[in-house]
């Protein structure tokens, strides 16, 4: 089936990074072959995925852009740096938590997370294409609101970590290790805690009740 064959699925792109992420997520980017998403797509011919697609990587980066609501603002930084902090950071952490509790998602970062520690190439792409993009939007975005003097002067790059790896600690409770009480806490108060803590801390002011 060539380029040709393809008028009569205008979905095919889509057909093709859903069996993908299928294959990615059990496989792993390194074991995973344009012949086994050709298969998990259909049965459609291999050599019709470059046809959308320049190489492997290629197609791996587009899955994660596609499902990954945080590189949309990562891809779209204006959008983010004129919310206030405490709207900016609850709509960065809920695009944060809604990739990485997605259940397609969290068998995929599991993937990730271990080929990573085993083929530097692997770590290399995703921290070209994923980490530094999205930690240099964050990092922008913090700066921004110190600059208007919502915030005052920090390590952005820091606080970055701090206040996404808040939301990494309820993800491993919930999805890796199953805690019951992790297991009962929604998206919505994992997001607003780490807010609340990030921007204003748990110590009370003199006088407060």
């Amino acid at each position: 089936m060539g380029a040709a064959d393809d008028t009569d699925m205008p979905d095919r792109r889509r057909q093709i990074m859903d069996a993908a992420l299928q294959v990615f997520s059990t496989k792993g980017f390194q074991k995973a072959t344009n012949r086994d998403i050709a298969e998990a797509a259909g049965g459609i011919s291999p050599g019709l995925i470059y046809h959308y697609f320049k190489d492997k990587q290629d197609l791996f980066v587009s899955v994660l852009r596609e499902r990954a609501s945080i590189l949309t603002i990562a891809d779209h930084p204006q959008q983010l740096m004129e919310l206030p902090p405490h709207q900016g950071l609850t709509l960065i952490g809920h695009s944060y938590l809604k990739i990485m509790s997605a259940p397609e998602s969290v068998a995929m970062f599991r993937i990730i997370l271990a080929e990573a520690l085993h083929f530097p190439e692997v770590a290399a792409m995703i921290r070209q294409h994923v980490v530094d993009r999205v930690f240099g939007v964050l990092r922008a975005y913090l700066q921004h609101q110190i600059d208007r003097g919502f915030l005052r002067p920090h390590d952005t790059g820091i606080a970055v970590r701090a206040f996404l790896g808040s939301i990494v600690v309820h993800i491993i409770a919930r999805e890796v290790w199953g805690q019951i009480e992790a297991l009962e806490i929604t998206n919505d108060q994992i997001v607003a805690m780490a807010v609340d803590i990030f921007l204003h801390g748990l110590s009370r002011e003199p006088g407060e009740g």
